[in-house]
C-alpha cells in the first residue's frame, strides 16, 4: 500500500514539474515575439500582394495568425518564402512555426502540429444547369479541367478526358465559357475565385468532398509554444473572429444540390449519434479538466486585461499632457506673483476669477481620464454636437498647429445628438486620427469639419485632402485586421463602427485615391424624449 502511494505521488510530481517547466519555456521566450514562416504564393491562403506599389503579405492564414497573436498577447513577425524553404527554416530553428501546413503521418514524425483550423478537399464544380454529374465516377466520358501537376490532376489521371490549365482560375474560366463540362480542384480556392469574380450563381458543387486534408500550424518537436497557438485558435473560434476571417476570404459556401443532401442525410444522422455517445463518454473527464484549469485561466485573463488597460491609460495620459500643463502654468504664474502683487486689488480679483476656473478645468480632465480607464455601460444623453467635436479636437491641437493644417470648423451651437458622450468621443478621435495621418506629407493640408440638420437628422462631416483610399479597398475598411497603413492593426475603424452602432449612429466613408476622404456620421434623432 505504501509502495502504491509513493508511486502515485511520484507521478503527480512529474506531471506538475512538466507543467511548470513548459510554462517557463513559453514565458521566457524573448520579447514575446514569434517568427512565423509561410508560402509567398498560395492565394487566397497566403501570398505577397502589391498595393499602391508596396508589397503586402495577405491571405486567410495571415489574418488567422494575426488574430491568434492579438488573443494571446504575442507579436508575430511573418517571413514569406517558397514553401520548401519554409519547412527547412523550421527544421534549422530559424523560425518558430510554419502556418498552413497539411497534416500527414510522414510530417508528424518531423514536426508537432496544432489542432486543425481548416479542413480542405478536392471538389467537382459544374454549371448550375448540369444534372448528369453527381460523383467522381460520373466524370468518365466528360471533359474535365484540372490544374496541371495539382493533386486533382494526379487523382483523375487516366479516369477522365482531362483538359490541363495553368491554374484553377483558368480552369474555372473554361467551365464558365462552356469549353469543359466540369472542374475538379481545390474546393476553397475555387470558391474564392467564384466569390471574387461574382460568378458563384452560375456554378454548383456536386459529389461532396474528396480527399479531405487538415491544415495546421507546425512547430519543432517538443516546442511548448504549440500550446499558445492551440489556445489562440480555440479563443478566436469561440468568440466568432474565425468566422469573420473565413467569410472575408472565402464568402459563404457554394451549396450542393438538394438530392446530395438527401443522399447524405442518413450518414450525417449516424455520425451525429456516434458523436453524441462519444461526448457523453468524455463529458466527466472534460468537466474535471475544465475545473482544474479554470482558476489558472481566470488569473491569466485578469492579468492580460490589466495590461491592456494600462497600455490604453498610458496613451491617453500622453494625449492630455499638454492640456494639464496649460492650467498648471497659469496657476504657477499667479502663485509666483503672489508675494509682490497681493496688495493689488486688480491682482486679487484676477486670482479669484482665474484660479478656480483652472482648477475646475484640471478636475474635468482628471474625470475624463478616470472614465476612460474604467469601462461602463452605454449611457446615452442629450449632448451639443459642437461640444463633442471640441472635446475630440483638444487631443490634436498641437499636431494641427505644428503641421500648419488649415482647420475649417462649422458646427452650429444649436445642434444636439443623443449618444454616450465618452463612446462618441472615442469614435471622433479615431476618425480625426485617420484624417491627420492621411495628410502626412501633404503640401497644403486642410481639415474641414461641418455639422448640419438634414431631413430631421443631424449629420457631421470630417473631410481631409490626404492620400485617400483605393476603391477596391473601401469594402474592407470596417473589417477587423484590415489596414492600408504600414504597422496598422486594422482595428481603429472596426471598433469605431461597433461603438457608433451601439449609439444608433451610421458611419459612411467616401474616398478617392489621391483626392482625400469624407467621413460622415449620421445621428438618429431622439431629441424630443429629452426635451
Amino acid at each position: 500500500m505504501i509502495y502504491r502511494l509513493s508511486l502515485i505521488i511520484l507521478i503527480l510530481n512529474c506531471y506538475l514539474l512538466g507543467d511548470v517547466q513548459q510554462a517557463s519555456a513559453i514565458n521566457n521566450r524573448e520579447d514575446r515575439i514569434l517568427v512565423v514562416a509561410g508560402d509567398e504564393n498560395f492565394p487566397p491562403y497566403e501570398f505577397v500582394d502589391v498595393i499602391d506599389g508596396a508589397e503586402v503579405y495577405r491571405g486567410f492564414n495571415v489574418d488567422l495568425i494575426k488574430a491568434v497573436a492579438l488573443s494571446t498577447g504575442y507579436e508575430i513577425r511573418f517571413r514569406p518564402m517558397p514553401w520548401v524553404d519554409a519547412a527547412k527554416a523550421l527544421e534549422r530553428g530559424e523560425v518558430d512555426a510554419v502556418k498552413g501546413m497539411k497534416y500527414n503521418t510522414e510530417r508528424k514524425l518531423m514536426y508537432d502540429f496544432s489542432n486543425p483550423y481548416m479542413m480542405n478537399s478536392l471538389a467537382i464544380f459544374v454549371r448550375a444547369d448540369m444534372n448528369a454529374i453527381a460523383s467522381v465516377a460520373d466524370l468518365a466520358g466528360y471533359k474535365v479541367a484540372v490544374q496541371k501537376d495539382d493533386a486533382a490532376h494526379h487523382r483523375l489521371n487516366g479516369h477522365a478526358n482531362l483538359v490541363l490549365a495553368n491554374d484553377q482560375e483558368a480552369a474555372m474560366e473554361l467551365l464558365l465559357n462552356g469549353s469543359v463540362d466540369a472542374v475538379f480542384g481545390n474546393k476553397l480556392t475555387s470558391q474564392y475565385i467564384l466569390q471574387r469574380t461574382k460568378k458563384h450563381s452560375y456554378v454548383k458543387i456536386v459529389g461532396g468532398d474528396t480527399d479531405a486534408e487538415s491544415y495546421c500550424v507546425a512547430v519543432r518537436n517538443g516546442d511548448p509554444i504549440l500550446d499558445v497557438f492551440n489556445k489562440g485558435l480555440k479563443e478566436i473560434k469561440d468568440n466568432g473572429t474565425y468566422d469573420k476571417i473565413y467569410a472575408k476570404w472565402f464568402g459563404e459556401p457554394v451549396d450542393q444540390p438538394a438530392r446530395n443532401y438527401k443522399r447524405n442525410f442518413g450518414i450525417a444522422v449516424g455520425v451525429a449519434l456516434i458523436l453524441v455517445m462519444l461526448g457523453v463518454a468524455i463529458n466527466l473527464y472534460l468537466q474535471r479538466e475544465v475545473k482544474k484549469r479554470t482558476n489558472e485561466c481566470q488569473k491569466n485573463n485578469e492579468e492580460l486585461q490589466r495590461k491592456d488597460k494600462l497600455e490604453a491609460l498610458g496613451k491617453l495620459v500622453a494625449c492630455i499632457a499638454h492640456e494639464i500643463r496649460t492650467p498648471l502654468t497659469s496657476i504657477k504664474t499667479f502663485v509666483e506673483l503672489l508675494p509682490t502683487k497681493y496688495d493689488s486689488p486688480l491682482f486679487r480679483e484676477k486670482i479669484n476669477q482665474f484660479v478656480p476656473q483652472e482648477v475646475e478645468r484640471l478636475n474635468g480632465i482628471v474625470n475624463d481620464l478616470l472614465n476612460y480607464a474604467n469601462p461602463r455601460k452605454v449611457e446615452r444623453e442629450l449632448v451639443p454636437l459642437k461640444q463633442l467635436v471640441d472635446n475630440a479636437l483638444v487631443f490634436f491641437a498641437d499636431k494641427i498647429a505644428s503641421r500648419d493644417i488649415e482647420l475649417q470648423l462649422d458646427v452650429k451651437e444649436d445642434l444636439y445628438v443623443v449618444v454616450d458622450r465618452q463612446q462618441m468621443k472615442q469614435v471622433m478621435i479615431n476618425l480625426l486620427l485617420n484624417a491627420l495621418e492621411a495628410m502626412a506629407g501633404c503640401p497644403h493640408p486642410v481639415l474641414a469639419i461641418a455639422g448640419e440638420l438634414r431631413d430631421g437628422q443631424v449629420w457631421l462631416r470630417i473631410v481631409d485632402n490626404g492620400d485617400g483610399i483605393a476603391q477596391q479597398e473601401q469594402q474592407f475598411i470596417f473589417e477587423p485586421f484590415f489596414s492600408t497603413r504600414t504597422g496598422g492593426t486594422g482595428l481603429g475603424l472596426f471598433v469605431s463602427y461597433q461603438l457608433a452602432r451601439q449609439n444608433g449612429v451610421e458611419i459612411v466613408i467616401d474616398s478617392k485615391k489621391q483626392s482625400g476622404t469624407k467621413a460622415c456620421l449620421k445621428f438618429s434623432q431622439q431629441k424630443d424624449q429629452y426635451a
